[in-house]
């Protein structure tokens, strides 16, 4: 529907590409841009914040400024934002063990199902075909650069 907003949850591969120059950086931009036009509507685990800073400051070419920067830019990016409470992670401790991935991974899975939308993530390996499989809301970064599909 022409106009109508929709949603996806995203976990932070897509959102740390924001932030760096690596494969499928355009791709995730084009979901970020989408939000930022208020297009699409982007849902975040409040964990998503600590995870971007940790992978952002472990990359060579930040300093701490830079890191800095790059945390109050995310900030400003105004993202809905899902609070950790018993729900979420009742979810995400299910998803997890049926997965065989961290807490971590099953988070934004697990919001996407609470959201009844999906979940975009760039983690191929260690978190799409682990989950995918067992029929979990996902779509992958690099076959999906739209959630408005």
């Amino acid at each position: 529907m022409a106009g109508r907003s929709t949603e996806a949850v995203i976990d932070s591969s897509v959102a740390v590409k924001w932030f760096s120059n690596e494969e499928d950086t355009d791709k995730a931009l084009l979901v970020r841009n989408q939000h930022v036009k208020g297009s699409q509507m982007l849902w975040v685990c409040d964990l998503l914040y600590h995870e971007v800073a940790n992978a952002l400051r472990y990359k060579p070419s930040y300093d701490e400024k830079r890191l800095t920067q790059a945390v109050g830019s995310l900030f400003g990016l105004h993202l809905n934002i899902h609070p950790v409470n018993s729900t979420l992670l009742e979810k995400a401790a299910a998803i997890a063990f049926k997965g065989n991935v961290t807490i971590y991974d099953a988070a934004p899975v697990a919001l996407a199902q609470l959201r009844e939308t999906f979940c975009l993530t760039a983690d191929e390996d260690t978190q799409y075909k682990k989950l995918k499989t067992h029929g979990y809301p996902l779509k992958l970064l690099a076959e999906e650069p739209r959630i408005d599909k």
